[in-house]
This record gives C-alpha cells, sequence and structure tokens, in this order.
C-alpha cells in the first residue's frame, strides 16, 4: 500500500480541540485559577532541591529511597529542556544510549545491552517501555509519545526481571502522565515557532485543561499539534527538505473516586505521525543531501486505552490494569541499488507495514504497613498479535493485488501470549538495614505463519511455526540507610527476553554453513551493582552512583546462513561493565547544576562456532559509547515583583562508537550538542526564546554501508542518520 502524504482533515481536528481548550480557558478566566505557575515555584523552599515521588517499586517513594539505579526527570525539568521526544532528553540520563533515526523511530539501549538496530519480526527490545502502566515495548523504533503535560519520566537501569519481566532485559523506561485533580480548575496553551538552518519554518501548539465535575469525578484533556519542516534535499529528484512531520494527538484522563479508599482512572491516547522520509543522508556527508529515486514517507499511529482501578483495603493495596495498545506503521524505502543488482531492473521500491495489537492485564497487592515486612505480589496476562507485510515493486507500479505478482512478497502473523506471576518480599533486618528477595515465573507461547510469493522466491510457501519456553528471573537487595540522607545498596537481579521463530526459512541450500534453527531460545544476564544515593549541604546537593557488571549469555543475533538467508539463533556472550554517577545542587538561592557522566565497556566475549562472519571475540558492541556525559545550568530570580527570569543551558555529550558487529561494523565519531533557554514568567504567563544544536553539529547517530549495482555499476555508500541541524525558537505560554 502506497503511503500518502500528510492528512491536514486530521491537523484541522486537533486544532479544534485545542481551540476548544482555549476557549474554556478563556471563560473561565484568570480568577479561577488554582494550578500554582512555574512563577511561584521560587518563592516555595530555594535552599533545597526538589524531591521526585516515584512508583517504580510499586509503591510511592522519594526517589533518594529506593535501592535502585534510578534517575527520574519531572515534568517541569522536561518543559525546562524544551524536551519533546525521547531524543530531546536520552542524552541527559545515566547509562542510557540509543539509536535515533527520527520521529518515532528511536531504539533504546541501557548499560551497553545492545546487539545493534533490530527489525520488527523477530527480537524483542532489550529496553522496557511503559506510558503509565501500558507496556508497549517492541522490537524496534518505540512509541515516542509527545511530552506534553508529564508528570515525570522514570529510567531503571539493570535488568527489571522480577516486576517488569521480558524485555526488560537492560532497563525499562516508564512515561508518567498527569492525571485529573479534584482541587480545581485549571489549564495551559502554549504556542511555538521556529527556524531550522537549510531548513524551513515550524510550529506547534499544544494544551491541556483540569476539569473537576464534582467532588468525586474530574475530567484531564490535552491535545497538541506540530510541523516540523524538512532539512534534507533530493539531490536525484531535486526536491527539498524532504524530511518533514506533521504529529497531532491527545490524550483523554477521567478520574472517579467514589470514597477514600477507592481510585478508577480511564484513559485514552491517540498519536499519528506523518513523515517525509528518514533523518539520514547518503554519498553526500555532512551535507544535507541524499540521492534517491522513490520517496521514503511513513506514517506511525498509535492509540492506548487504560482503564487503573486502585482499592485500598488497609493492610495492602490493590491495583488492577487493563490496556489495549494498537500501533500501526507504513513505511517505503527506497532500494535501487539492490533491484538492478538482483533483477537488473533500474528503479524500485519497497513498501513496508507493521501492525501490532497488545492486550494486557496487571493484578497486583502491595501492602501498606508501617512495619519490618513489607511486600508486592501480582499476576500479568498479554496477548499480542503482530503482522509485518513488506513488497518489493518497480518503481511508479503499485503492489499488486495478489501475492504473486510482486517481484517479492513477504507475510508474516506473530501471535504472543505470556502469564507470569511475580513479587517481591522486604524485611528490615535493623532500623537501618533491609534484604529484598524478587522473582518473577513467565511462560510464554509463540505462534507465526509466513506466507512467502513472487518470482524471486521461486513461487508461493507457507511456513508455519511455535515456540515455548518459561523463564525464572529473580533478584536479591541489599540496602543500608543510616539516617535519612544517605542510602547504599548492592544488588543482584536476573533478566530475560523472550525466545520467538524464525518465520519463513525455507530449508538450507547450496551453500548454507550455518544451521539457524526453525526457533530461538531466551537471551539472559545477570546484572550485579553496587550504589550509593546522598544527600549533602542540608539537601542543597544530591549524589548519586552505581558500579556495575553484567554478563549477557545465549545473545539472539542475526546470522547469515552462507544461502542468502538470514536467522535469529543464540549465537553468543558478552560483558559490560561501568559506572554512572548524577549529581545535582543549588549552589545558590538563583543557580541550580546538574549533570551525569557515563563509563560503559561492553564487548562480545565468544560466538558460537561458524558464525564468526557476524563478529569476533573482542568486538565492541554497537551503538555504545565508552563515555557519555550531560550537563545543565539554571540561572533565576525573582523580577518585577511577581516575576521569575531564567537562563538554562544545556550540554549533552556522546563518544565515539561503532556502527554494527561484525567486519561490517563502521566507526561513529563523538559529538556534543548544546542548547540554551532564556525565559520570563509573570502572572501565569511565559515567553521563552530557545536555541537548539547551537554550534550547529552535524553528528553521526548511525551508520551503515551499502553495496549494490546504479546505472550498470558496482557501488558501496555509506547511510549516516543524522541529528537535527540549529534551531532557533519562540514559544508563548499561559498558565491558568
Amino acid at each position: 500500500m502506497t503511503v500518502t502524504g500528510k492528512r491536514p482533515t486530521y491537523l484541522k481536528a486537533a486544532y479544534t480541540i485545542w481551540l476548544t481548550s482555549c476557549c474554556a480557558a478563556a471563560f473561565a478566566g484568570p480568577a479561577q485559577a488554582q494550578a500554582p505557575t512555574q512563577a511561584q515555584a521560587p518563592a516555595q523552599d530555594a535552599s533545597v532541591l526538589d524531591e521526585i515521588i516515584v512508583t517504580a517499586t510499586r509503591r510511592s517513594l522519594r526517589l533518594s529511597d529506593v535501592p535502585l539505579s534510578i534517575q527520574a526527570i519531572s515534568g517541569a525539568d522536561l518543559e525546562r529542556q524544551g524536551a519533546v521526544n525521547f531524543a530531546d532528553y536520552g542524552r541527559t540520563v545515566a547509562g542510557v544510549s540509543f539509536i535515533d533515526a527520527g520521529p518515532g523511530r528511536s531504539q533504546i539501549f541501557i548499560r551497553g545491552v545492545s546487539t545493534g538496530g533490530d527489525v520488527d519480526t523477530g527480537k524483542e527490545s532489550t529496553v522496557g517501555v511503559y506510558i503509565d502502566e501500558t507496556p508497549v515495548t517492541e522490537g524496534s523504533s518505540q512509541p515516542d509519545l509527545k511530552l506534553y503535560d508529564i508528570d515525570h519520566i522514570e529510567v531503571l537501569r539493570g535488568p527489571q526481571g522480577s516486576l517488569y519481566g521480558s524485555g526488560s532485559l537492560g532497563g525499562t523506561v516508564r512515561v508518567l502522565t498527569k492525571q485529573p485533580d479534584f482541587n480545581g480548575f485549571g489549564g495551559y496553551v502554549q504556542a511555538l515557532g521556529s527556524s531550522t538552518h537549510e531548513g524551513g519554518s515550524n510550529g506547534a501548539v499544544n494544551g491541556w485543561v483540569n476539569l473537576p465535575i464534582n467532588d468525586k469525578l474530574a475530567l484531564r484533556a490535552v491535545a497538541y499539534t506540530l510541523h516540523n519542516d524538512g532539512f534534507l534535499d533530493n539531490g536525484f529528484s531535486g526536491a527539498r527538505d524532504i524530511n518533514d512531520e506533521d504529529t497531532y494527538g491527545g490524550r483523554l484522563a477521567l478520574r472517579f473516586q467514589p470514597t477514600e479508599a477507592l481510585n478508577v482512572v480511564l484513559t485514552g491516547l491517540y498519536q499519528r505521525s506523518d513523515i517525509g522520509a528518514y533523518n539520514r543522508v547518503t554519498d553526500h556527508f555532512p551535507d544535507l543531501v541524499i540521492d534517491q529515486s522513490a520517496p521514503e514517507p511513513s506514517i506511525d499511529q498509535h492509540s492506548i486505552v487504560n482503564l487503573k482501578v486502585d482499592w485500598n483495603l488497609g493492610f495492602a493495596k490493590l491495583t488492577s490494569s487493563t490496556s489495549h495498545f494498537d500501533r500501526r506503521r507504513r513505511f517505503e524505502n527506497d532500494i535501487d541499488y539492490f533491484l538492478e543488482a538482483g533483477f537488473g531492473i533500474p528503479r524500485g521500491y519497497s513498501p513496508l507495514t507493521y501492525e501490532a495489537a497488545t492486550t494486557s492485564q496487571e493484578l497486583r497487592l502491595a501492602s501498606n504497613g508501617e512495619g519490618r515486612l513489607q511486600w508486592v505480589a501480582g499476576a500479568f496476562y498479554l496477548n499480542r498479535d503482530d503482522g509485518f507485510n513488506q513488497t518489493i515493486n518497480i518503481l511508479g507500479t503499485p503492489p499488486a493485488a495478489t501475492p504473486g505478482g510482486n517481484l517479492y512478497y513477504a507475510d508474516t502473523r506473530l501471535n504472543t501470549e505470556q502469564i507470569a506471576g511475580f513479587g517481591e518480599v522486604s524485611y528490615n533486618l535493623s532500623a537501618a538495614l533491609t534484604a529484598t528477595v524478587g522473582l518473577r515465573v513467565s511462560k510464554t507461547s509463540r505462534g507465526t505463519l509466513a506466507v512467502r510469493d513472487g518470482p524471486a522466491l521461486g513461487g508461493r510457501s507457507e511456513i508455519p511455526g511455535d515456540f515455548d519456553e518459561t523463564s525464572t528471573t529473580p533478584k536479591f537487595n541489599l540496602s543500608f540507610n543510616p539516617n535519612e540522607n544517605s542510602l547504599v545498596y548492592v544488588q543482584a537481579a536476573k533478566g530475560f527476553r523472550i525466545g520467538g521463530i524464525n518465520p519463513g526459512l525455507p530449508p538450507c541450500g547450496v551453500g548454507c554453513t550455518v544451521s539457524v534453527g526453525d526457533t530461538f531460545g531466551s537471551d539472559t544476564l545477570w546484572n550485579y551493582e553496587a550504589g550509593a544515593k546522598l544527600d549533602l549541604l542540608d539537601r542543597r546537593l544530591n549524589i548519586t552512583a552505581a558500579a556495575f557488571y553484567i554478563d549477557w549469555t545465549d545473545i539472539q543475533l542475526n546470522v547469515s546462513r552462507g544461502d542468502g538467508f538470514n536467522g535469529f539463533m543464540n549465537a553468543g556472550d558478552a560483558t559490560t561493565s561501568g559506572f554512572e554517577i548524577e549529581a545535582s545542587g543549588r549552589v545558590s538561592e538563583h543557580l541550580r547544576l546538574g549533570g551525569q557522566v557515563t563509563f560503559t565497556n561492553a564487548q562480545l566475549d565468544n560466538l558460537t562456532p561458524g558464525v564468526m562472519d557476524v563478529a569476533a571475540d573482542g568486538d565492541r558492541l554497537p551503538d555504545v559509547a565508552r563515555w557519555n556525559a550531560a550537563a545543565n545550568a539554571e540561572w533565576g530570580a525573582a523580577v518585577f515583583g511577581d516575576g521569575y527570569v531564567y537562563l538554562r543551558g544545556d550540554l549533552q555529550y556522546v563518544g565515539d562508537r561503532v556502527s554494527s558487529l561484525g567486519a561490517a561494523s563502521l566507526p561513529l565519531k563523538a559529538y556534543t550538542l548544546v542548547n540554551l533557554r532564556v525565559g520570563l514568567e509573570m502572572g501565569g504567563f511565559e515567553g521563552a526564546i530557545f536555541v537548539t544544536n547551537l554550534a550547529d553539529e552535524r553528528a553521526e547517530l548511525s551508520r551503515n554501508q551499502v553495496a549494490g549495482v546504479r546505472d550498470g555499476s558496482p557501488i558501496v555508500f555509506d547511510r549516516y542518520t543524522i541529528n537535527v541541524p540549529r534551531t532557533v525558537g519562540v514559544s508563548l505560554s499561559r498558565r491558568f
């Protein structure tokens, strides 16, 4: 199916939703405003750091009291950074690396647990991603919710196998949205405009409104729309600014609290992005030019419905979370060089569609007591249907109505069903010493049907497959908390990623040198770490540090059989080790500083015999920098009575990396990005001027080498994914 361009009708709908919110704000008037403004924040207590309450352990705790390696970013800090996508804040988080191929195309790695870019038809991601209580993890290109009206983000480093299960092999990212509030009517609206160097003009509008209907029922609505102009040109066709983006979305949450003990929240979320092309160039790096005969547009849309019920039973809180997550993506890829090499056809393209629908249910009971024993117990169920369809066609010819009418046709349907039971028990051995033991047992069943057709494959074939396994993931933690300002801990935890099926692989043919089975098993790792959290100088300075060692076994690798077909198999072991240090402090009433430094040494230890073409012992794991760092500084002061002026700077450094495993691996250079923002808040209004990528750094985010034939001649060229050039803009907002 050919991907069409933008959908202005839907954008108009998003604008209508936003205008409705604005009108509600106008009629409400400033006299009804209940929510505090950012300008009021410095008056609270400028002598100490803000405290974030997190729920990563399935109970509410101060961030400094959680005996885990966890970093939290508040919604206020996301606003100060101007963060809208994962890439905007991901580099500021210790231990995190990622592939950023543009909106909705980020793949996240934590603590070096990476084998590089993956596809969605085989492996799970190594990092679990949640939006509120809903798991949205996919094999690659994690859903990237636009960060409007966010309470905070939690990044848990290291495997989270006991509480979060499969897919949290390297860690977990949780995006927590703001919930409806009974305490009064309030809202917010923001308009942004900017210009990108070598590109064009960008614009965005977003807003939210909180409406208490009565003392038991409240509604919160969020809507947003944005347009980012492209900055890449097509040297083949002459088209300019081809990688533009149009995104719109919204969220609606209804909260019902009939009694103090019972709280029910129903949330619906929808987001759609229309993207003109990948953020990548070929042949011309660092110039912003790509040569391709076929355009490469894409559409990415996802929706979530979640019902969460919290019931305080006195001795414990019972939580039920029921979710349905649906994501649909459509791509078109230019593949001239492959077609000419294999078929003698000079111009071609490949449409692809991904579909995923997941229904999940979690039921857990967490103790409420203040005694020496604390516990969490629960059960989890997931049913997921994945679909992947790809054709190869001559440029200008739509995909054929019948599978065999295409040069190449592949359709894979995969069902995954998982049921798990989990629990954690913490016991205070003394007033300062606590031991925690956790365990999760997961049973997974997967079934697939792969259909292949077309001249390239010699006709139609249908290949079914199935896979079953049971996994057990324990956790052990010992923490020492001598006072409210210090915590040290040691931990050993296991994580796993479910195995799967190699859909549609034919029997080994001529030249087959590696036996890739019909299925592959789970890969697992043990993470050993020690960490400390310190609040110093009367809570003006916070320091968090952790050192870790990870033993990763039976790694799922994409292996060539030698006969032109690839498949996944458990083919290697690796280790990663390193440390993370974070610090934040208030130097004075007016100045706040923060930052992180991470060192990660991630390398392949050994490979299964016969797959040495994939990589070699001692190779660095891909897309993981040994060193990365981030720093921020914000100066602010009260002005004009009730006003507040601030200046903020953010620096993000990512060290050199390698692009992939094996002989095709290419070096990726280190890069540094600098962002600046200056703003004035007064009476609920805020105006800000910002610059992102101040030095106009052309960063190498990913890189691969492509070989083929073009115009009858063999070609080899590099393809780079790059970042957004320098962007200068202004933001105006009103909080009421």
